[in-house]
Protein backbone atom coordinates (compact mmCIF):
# COMPACT_ATOMS: atom_id res chain seq x y z
CA UNK A 1 0.00 0.00 0.00
CA UNK A 2 1.24 3.11 -0.91
CA UNK A 3 0.56 6.57 0.83
CA UNK A 4 -0.73 9.80 -1.20
CA UNK A 5 2.73 11.89 -0.23
CA UNK A 6 4.76 9.24 -2.04
CA UNK A 7 2.77 10.05 -5.23
CA UNK A 8 3.80 13.86 -5.59
CA UNK A 9 7.73 13.12 -4.83
CA UNK A 10 7.25 10.18 -7.84
CA UNK A 11 6.07 12.00 -10.24
CA UNK A 12 8.10 15.01 -9.73
CA UNK A 13 11.07 13.19 -10.00
CA UNK A 14 9.54 11.33 -13.82
CA UNK A 15 8.76 14.80 -14.63
CA UNK A 16 12.28 15.55 -14.27
CA UNK A 17 13.66 12.25 -16.44
CA UNK A 18 11.32 13.41 -18.87
CA UNK A 19 12.53 17.66 -18.77
CA UNK A 20 16.22 15.68 -19.29
CA UNK A 21 14.81 13.89 -22.54
CA UNK A 22 13.32 16.84 -23.87
CA UNK A 23 16.19 19.04 -22.84
CA UNK A 24 18.64 16.43 -24.67
CA UNK A 25 17.04 16.68 -27.84
CA UNK A 26 16.18 20.64 -28.15
CA UNK A 27 19.88 20.97 -27.33
CA UNK A 28 21.51 18.79 -29.49
CA UNK A 29 19.16 20.03 -32.42
CA UNK A 30 19.49 23.67 -31.27
CA UNK A 31 15.79 24.50 -30.86
CA UNK A 32 14.14 27.00 -28.59
CA UNK A 33 10.32 27.85 -28.39
CA UNK A 34 11.61 31.58 -27.30
CA UNK A 35 9.72 34.03 -29.10
CA UNK A 36 6.81 31.89 -29.41
CA UNK A 37 3.77 32.55 -28.15
CA UNK A 38 2.38 29.20 -27.82
CA UNK A 39 -0.92 29.44 -29.89
CA UNK A 40 0.07 26.14 -31.55
CA UNK A 41 0.77 24.22 -28.54
CA UNK A 42 -1.67 25.40 -26.08
CA UNK A 43 -4.85 25.48 -28.59
CA UNK A 44 -7.44 23.29 -27.11
CA UNK A 45 -8.18 23.06 -23.63
CA UNK A 46 -6.07 19.65 -23.24
CA UNK A 47 -7.00 16.55 -21.56
CA UNK A 48 -5.40 14.71 -18.40
CA UNK A 49 -5.90 11.12 -17.93
CA UNK A 50 -4.54 10.67 -14.46
CA UNK A 51 -5.44 11.54 -11.22
CA UNK A 52 -1.66 12.59 -10.02
CA UNK A 53 -1.72 15.13 -12.41
CA UNK A 54 -4.44 16.61 -12.07
CA UNK A 55 -3.88 16.96 -8.25
CA UNK A 56 -0.18 18.21 -9.13
CA UNK A 57 -1.63 20.80 -11.14
CA UNK A 58 -3.86 22.05 -8.83
CA UNK A 59 -1.50 22.33 -6.16
CA UNK A 60 0.79 24.43 -8.29
CA UNK A 61 -2.17 26.46 -8.90
CA UNK A 62 -2.54 26.66 -5.14
CA UNK A 63 0.66 28.50 -5.19
CA UNK A 64 -0.35 31.20 -7.01
CA UNK A 65 -1.79 35.01 -5.71
CA UNK A 66 -5.32 35.28 -5.40
CA UNK A 67 -5.63 37.83 -8.37
CA UNK A 68 -4.00 35.96 -10.24
CA UNK A 69 -6.50 32.42 -9.42
CA UNK A 70 -9.37 34.72 -10.31
CA UNK A 71 -8.06 35.50 -13.81
CA UNK A 72 -7.48 32.08 -14.48
CA UNK A 73 -10.80 30.42 -13.24
CA UNK A 74 -12.51 33.14 -14.94
CA UNK A 75 -10.96 32.16 -18.04
CA UNK A 76 -11.31 28.51 -17.27
CA UNK A 77 -15.44 28.92 -16.60
CA UNK A 78 -15.34 30.94 -20.28
CA UNK A 79 -14.17 27.90 -21.44
CA UNK A 80 -16.22 25.25 -19.91
CA UNK A 81 -19.12 27.06 -20.67
CA UNK A 82 -18.34 26.40 -24.43
CA UNK A 83 -17.38 23.00 -23.87
CA UNK A 84 -20.63 22.41 -22.47
CA UNK A 85 -22.74 24.65 -25.41
CA UNK A 86 -20.60 22.96 -28.10
CA UNK A 87 -17.78 20.89 -27.81
CA UNK A 88 -17.16 21.17 -31.18
CA UNK A 89 -17.78 24.88 -31.70
CA UNK A 90 -15.40 27.25 -32.85
CA UNK A 91 -15.30 28.82 -29.19
CA UNK A 92 -13.82 25.76 -27.94
CA UNK A 93 -11.98 24.61 -30.33
CA UNK A 94 -9.86 27.75 -30.51
CA UNK A 95 -10.03 28.63 -27.00
CA UNK A 96 -6.25 29.15 -26.04
CA UNK A 97 -5.17 26.88 -22.59
CA UNK A 98 -6.45 29.53 -19.54
CA UNK A 99 -2.83 29.02 -17.99
CA UNK A 100 -1.42 30.63 -20.96
CA UNK A 101 -0.88 34.17 -19.92
CA UNK A 102 0.91 37.03 -22.95
CA UNK A 103 2.12 33.62 -24.27
CA UNK A 104 4.03 32.10 -20.96
CA UNK A 105 2.42 29.42 -18.86
CA UNK A 106 1.38 30.71 -15.08
CA UNK A 107 2.12 26.85 -14.00
CA UNK A 108 5.27 26.02 -16.15
CA UNK A 109 6.68 24.42 -12.73
CA UNK A 110 3.75 22.26 -12.74
CA UNK A 111 2.30 21.64 -16.55
CA UNK A 112 1.73 18.38 -17.33
CA UNK A 113 2.66 15.26 -19.21
CA UNK A 114 1.44 16.54 -22.39
CA UNK A 115 3.05 19.76 -22.46
CA UNK A 116 6.51 19.09 -21.11
CA UNK A 117 7.11 16.62 -24.19
CA UNK A 118 5.43 18.76 -26.84
CA UNK A 119 6.73 20.45 -29.58
CA UNK A 120 9.55 18.07 -30.99
CA UNK A 121 9.13 14.46 -32.91
CA UNK A 122 8.27 11.52 -30.35
CA UNK A 123 7.24 7.57 -30.78
CA UNK A 124 6.39 4.83 -27.73
CA UNK A 125 5.88 1.32 -28.68
CA UNK A 126 2.36 0.19 -28.39
CA UNK A 127 1.63 -2.98 -25.48
CA UNK A 128 0.95 -5.14 -28.75
CA UNK A 129 4.28 -4.09 -30.02
CA UNK A 130 3.72 -1.59 -32.46
CA UNK A 131 5.15 1.83 -32.99
CA UNK A 132 3.84 5.35 -33.16
CA UNK A 133 5.41 8.04 -34.46
CA UNK A 134 4.46 11.53 -34.36
CA UNK A 135 6.13 14.87 -35.77
CA UNK A 136 7.56 18.45 -34.02
CA UNK A 137 5.32 21.57 -34.10
CA UNK A 138 5.12 23.54 -37.09
CA UNK A 139 8.28 25.27 -36.08
CA UNK A 140 10.63 22.42 -35.41
CA UNK A 141 9.20 20.51 -38.72
CA UNK A 142 10.35 23.73 -40.80
CA UNK A 143 13.96 24.50 -39.04
CA UNK A 144 15.15 21.80 -37.52
CA UNK A 145 13.65 18.50 -39.15
CA UNK A 146 15.68 18.08 -42.39
CA UNK A 147 18.90 18.83 -40.16
CA UNK A 148 18.13 15.74 -37.74
CA UNK A 149 15.45 13.70 -39.57
CA UNK A 150 16.00 10.78 -37.10
CA UNK A 151 15.93 13.20 -33.77
CA UNK A 152 13.04 11.86 -32.11
CA UNK A 153 11.81 11.15 -27.81
CA UNK A 154 10.96 7.64 -27.17
CA UNK A 155 7.90 8.56 -24.64
CA UNK A 156 7.74 5.04 -23.89
CA UNK A 157 9.18 4.75 -20.46
CA UNK A 158 7.16 7.63 -19.44
CA UNK A 159 3.73 6.42 -20.79
CA UNK A 160 4.44 3.46 -18.41
CA UNK A 161 5.59 4.95 -15.18
CA UNK A 162 2.60 7.44 -15.18
CA UNK A 163 0.36 4.76 -16.01
CA UNK A 164 2.06 2.22 -13.09
CA UNK A 165 1.21 5.29 -11.15
CA UNK A 166 -2.09 5.42 -11.74
CA UNK A 167 -3.07 1.79 -11.91
CA UNK A 168 -1.80 2.38 -7.74
CA UNK A 169 -4.41 4.88 -7.60
CA UNK A 170 -6.98 2.99 -9.62
CA UNK A 171 -6.87 -0.42 -7.63
CA UNK A 172 -6.54 1.28 -4.15
CA UNK A 173 -9.73 3.63 -5.07
CA UNK A 174 -11.98 1.09 -6.85
CA UNK A 175 -12.42 3.39 -9.98
CA UNK A 176 -10.55 4.77 -12.87
CA UNK A 177 -10.77 8.42 -12.92
CA UNK A 178 -12.74 10.24 -15.35
CA UNK A 179 -10.72 12.23 -17.77
CA UNK A 180 -10.73 16.13 -17.37
CA UNK A 181 -9.03 19.03 -20.02
CA UNK A 182 -7.14 21.82 -17.77
CA UNK A 183 -9.72 23.97 -17.07
CA UNK A 184 -12.23 21.39 -15.04
CA UNK A 185 -9.35 20.14 -13.56
CA UNK A 186 -9.27 23.46 -12.17
CA UNK A 187 -12.82 24.61 -12.08
CA UNK A 188 -13.96 21.66 -10.67
CA UNK A 189 -13.45 21.52 -6.45
CA UNK A 190 -13.67 18.24 -5.94
CA UNK A 191 -9.89 18.09 -7.46
CA UNK A 192 -8.85 20.49 -4.86
CA UNK A 193 -6.97 17.61 -2.80
CA UNK A 194 -7.67 14.04 -3.45
CA UNK A 195 -8.41 13.01 0.27
CA UNK A 196 -9.26 10.04 -0.74
CA UNK A 197 -5.88 8.91 -2.00
CA UNK A 198 -4.19 10.96 0.64
CA UNK A 199 -5.72 8.42 3.50
CA UNK A 200 -4.67 5.14 2.03
CA UNK A 201 -1.94 4.79 3.16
Amino acid sequence: MFSGDELIPRLAELYSKMDSSYEAVVGRAGFSCNGCDGVKCCTVDLSLHTSIEMVYLRRGFNTLDSSRQQDILQRCGQIVKDKRRDPWGDSYRSAICALNLDGLCSLYMYRPMICRLAGVPHSFSRPDGTTVESVGCTRYEADIRSNYPDLSIDRTPFYRSMALMEMEIVRARGNRTECRTISETLIETDVEEFSLISSLG
